[in-house]
């Protein structure tokens, strides 16, 4: 499909919907809604509706509303964004953002960068589960220039629970198909100059058969059963009207069996694997004059994974990777302008190996300096960032973004931006025994995007336009069995985000239209879709609050030598009935058609499947 068949298609979509604003701006007008701060899209606090950037900001009720348990089937409804899994929960997946794959796309955990070093590439975001989280900000697009290497499809960074004002315990419990049960409790709250947030919870399923028998050969016919224990804690501490210290700590650990297929393996093979991740920081925030604010932070963070294999050839693997981060940052509030900059040290370390013996034990630093600059006056609003990172080992890279806003009426923004991005090369495809290739390059990239932002009241529409060229992408190649770097792909499409609510109702709805393409073969990237559309409704009667939500996605090619996948649709409708002031009663339908779908050839996913729950809710 060539760029003028998307807009075409954009445009037959966008037309018929801009004839209802009107419709909507009169139901607005009785409407106002909380104003959402964001950080992630300029490392400054901004309100959503001045942020430059294509920026998304789920908090802690839309996550309440959805009903879900882990971030990656939260993201799935969101613009741009698509998850492909080989197996059942918990097994090895890869999420996609405007076409860029788990390696080119930075998530951060409280600030806190979760890039592994092996040789997946993967980013584990099916292990993160939203009973520990308090708000996720998604920034779209090449956004180096604010947080350096792997930020090419853009930036997701989740936030754990906080605590607020006055004191809450809380408590959830459910059960549902295939021996599904949850259970979450905790207390947050702040009394006097200490703040706290404390919260654990345990996730188990018997799962399915993830392996299609039709489609695999000698894979195991088991369950593939999936399990996760998480807690997160935040303490803080006001030392005085200018100072806080705090901690963050994090934990999910996930153990899940899954499926291995081929001639050589065996029916009666059971594989084991599990992920432990842990994300710690300890942070002071000053105030040292009216207008200068600085932070400081030291983190520390691993994720762990391990697999078990027992059978005709038993074996072990494991991997660890670890990150640490020491970063001070500092924010300017002038008039019309805020200034920003800051310093980066961090420490990057993997190690690897198979039955006990390691074999890849790497560790190396990378430095950043950067800076930035958010000006608003008038009608004219504009972002600057710039950064230099040097990579040990490798050389030195900058990156830059702008961004121009222009309010053409008090409804309508005119926004076009240019960024440049980088990504070096994990250390397992750098030195890894088996396939890694020291030769390596790394990614670079540009996105140049325009689009249009419409707020009337409760509801904010966003349509951006984007291209991005990327040469030296990271691939792995089966004919050498190493990693190497394909010359140039690019990538343009529309995509567009709406959320607003008309009285009791709440609404969300997203489309993306994309080309991701291999130029130096001419075919679509694998397992990417060109099309990706979502819809939901959550709309209440009294008490009773009912939702529904749709999710479109379009046909897309497999690996090599594997059919293409086929589209799919899934829809899930969830309900919510307070019985009293404290006490919630809630259920849902997940896949409620019973569609048959897969995002990877050979893997059956989820049918059809129900929860109810009880939550509990004390405030004081």
């Amino acid at each position: 499909m060539k760029i003028r068949s998307i807009r075409a298609r954009s445009l037959g979509i966008a037309l018929p919907a801009l004839s209802l604003l009107n419709l909507l701006s009169s139901a607005a007008l009785a409407q106002s809604t909380p104003t959402q701060v964001v950080v992630t899209a300029s490392r400054t606090e901004q309100i959503l509706t001045d942020v430059l950037p294509h920026t998304t900001v789920l908090g802690r009720d839309a996550i309440e509303q959805s009903q879900l348990t882990d971030l990656s089937s939260l993201l799935a409804r969101e613009a741009g964004f698509q998850f492909t899994q080989s197996g059942g929960r918990g097994s090895q997946s890869t999420a996609f953002l405007r076409g860029a794959a788990s390696l080119q796309v930075l998530v951060l955990v409280d600030g806190v960068p979760m890039s592994k070093q092996d040789t997946t590439g993967a980013v584990s975001l099916e292990h993160i589960m939203l009973d520990q989280v308090e708000r996720v900000e998604i920034v779209r697009g090449n956004v180096s220039a604010i947080y350096g290497s792997g930020a090419l499809g853009g930036v997701i960074q989740v936030f754990t629970r906080q605590g607020q004002v006055g004191q809450t315990v809380y408590a959830t419990a459910e059960t549902g198909s295939l021996g599904t049960s949850r259970l979450n409790m905790g207390t947050q709250g702040k009394n006097g100059d200490f703040s706290y947030a404390v919260s654990l919870g345990s996730l188990s399923t018997r799962g399915i058969n993830a392996a299609n028998l039709s489609q695999s050969q000698n894979a195991n016919a088991d369950a593939d059963g999936y399990r996760n224990d998480n807690h997160s804690v935040h303490l803080s501490y006001e030392l005085g009207p200018e100072h806080k210290v705090g901690l963050r700590s994090a934990h999910f650990n996930g153990r899940f069996d899954y499926d291995v297929a081929g001639s050589f393996a065996e029916p009666t093979d059971v594989h084991r694997g599990a992920t432990r991740i842990d994300s710690n920081t300890v942070y002071w925030t000053a105030r040292l004059n009216p207008v200068w604010n600085s932070r400081l932070n030291y983190s520390d963070a691993k994720e762990r994974n391990t697999t078990d294999t027992a059978g005709g050839y038993s074996f072990t693997t494991q991997a660890e990777t670890r990150t640490r981060l020491l970063s001070w940052t500092h924010q300017v509030n002038l008039q019309s302008v805020v200034l920003s900059a800051g310093v980066d040290h961090q420490t990057q370390g993997i190690q690897a190996g198979m039955d006990g013996v390691t074999d890849l034990t790497r560790e190396r630093t990378a430095n950043a300096v950067y800076g930035g600059l958010v000006y608003a006056r008038s009608v004219h609003s504009a972002q600057f960032n710039v950064r230099h990172d040097r990579v040990e080992g490798l050389a030195g890279k900058d990156s830059v973004y702008w961004g121009y806003g222009f309010d053409m009426t008090p409804q309508w923004k005119w926004i076009v931006s240019h960024s440049t991005a980088f990504n070096v090369p994990p250390l397992g495809y750098l030195y890894d025994p088996y396939s890694g290739n020291p030769n390596l390059r790394h990614e670079t990239a540009t996105t140049s995007e325009m689009g249009f932002q419409w707020v009337s009241g409760a509801h904010r529409l966003r349509t951006t336009w984007f291209d991005t060229r990327t040469k030296d992408l990271l691939l792995y190649d089966p004919t050498t069995w190493q990693f190497s770097n394909v010359s140039s792909v690019k990538n343009q499409g529309l995509e567009t985000s709406y959320s607003g609510r008309i009285h009791t109702t709440d609404l969300r709805a997203s489309l993306t239209l994309q080309n991701p393409l291999n130029e130096a073969t001419g075919q679509i990237l694998v397992r990417r879709a060109k099309t990706l559309a979502s819809a939901s409704v959550s709309h209440t009667i009294g008490l009773l609050a009912l939702g529904g939500s749709i999710r479109y996605t379009g046909g897309r090619p497999d690996i090599e030598g594997k059919p293409g996948l086929n589209s799919y649709v899934l829809l899930d409708l969830t309900a919510r009935y307070p019985l009293n002031r404290d006490w919630t009663l809630f259920g849902r339908i997940e896949n409620a058609t019973d569609s048959r779908y897969q995002t990877a050839f050979g893997y059956n996913q989820l049918p059809r499947t129900t929860t109810v729950g009880l939550s509990w809710k004390l405030k004081s």
